[in-house]
């Protein structure tokens, strides 16, 4: 009888733990696929706001301020910093189930470095250049996040605007395109009133490109006129 009850004990005692082994199995299975279903959430939050980004959800989601909901309906992002963490209210199915939490994150952009100094009015070069991934989500780069500018983006026609030091991003703001005409350039005006028409030369006041306004200085008279800048270095204006 002694045997029989310790076979019964140890029956009971595996049939426990498989229950309690399958629990663990489903619960496990569940968090996962909660956890997974808000890391979709809250990355397609974050595409929002880094628009064009690879975004990264790193670490673990850490909650603040309550228990985490049992199911995720939506997620509202409440703000991030240069550390790479971004703050965000969960809100569950259920009035008043919901909770704000952190999660680490990266949000990464090609983008070139520059390997030498350029200086204002050089011409922007791919060999200037290497290109590689930038986490705009933490320190310096966050604050060009809207600017930095890819390789692929380099055309022959660009150039400083400003001196780029080695080691910095190449973005928007440090260059243009070449203009295709400069300041004190000579130029032919076309002076139109109705069916009048003259010509006179004239000296470009300032940078622009064609079929943009320019203002020009004419040679005899001294006229300052606005015209717009045509193909053959000629100016347009009507008047």
């Amino acid at each position: 009888m002694r045997n029989l009850s310790k076979i019964k004990n140890a029956i009971c005692g595996f049939s426990l733990g498989l229950f309690l082994f399958s629990l663990q199995t489903v619960v496990a299975s569940q968090t996962s696929e909660f956890d997974t279903n808000l890391r979709k959430k809250i990355k397609a939050e974050l595409s929002k706001v880094y628009p064009s980004f690879e975004i990264e959800i790193k670490g673990n989601l850490r909650w603040i301020t309550a228990p985490s909901p049992h199911a995720v309906k939506s997620v509202t992002l409440l703000g991030g910093d240069s550390q790479g963490h971004a703050r965000f209210f969960a809100r569950g199915d259920n009035l008043g189930d919901s909770s704000e939490g952190t999660v680490d994150f990266s949000a990464w952009a090609l983008g070139g470095i520059a390997t030498k100094r350029i200086h204002p009015g050089d011409r922007v070069d791919a060999s200037s250049f290497t290109e590689q991934k930038i986490d705009v989500a933490v320190g310096s780069a966050r604050e060009y996040r809207g600017v930095i500018l890819p390789l692929s983006s380099l055309i022959s026609n660009l150039e400083a605007t400003q001196t780029i030091f080695e080691g910095q991003y190449l973005t928007s703001t440090a260059v243009r395109k070449i203009p295709d005409v400069r300041r004190g350039d000579a130029l032919q005006v076309e002076i139109k009133s109705g069916a009048l028409l003259i010509r006179t030369s004239g000296i470009a006041q300032e940078a622009s490109y064609l079929n943009r306004p320019l203002k020009i200085l004419t040679v005899k008279g001294k006229r300052e006129l606005i015209g717009q800048l045509m193909p053959g270095g000629v100016v347009e204006v009507k008047i």
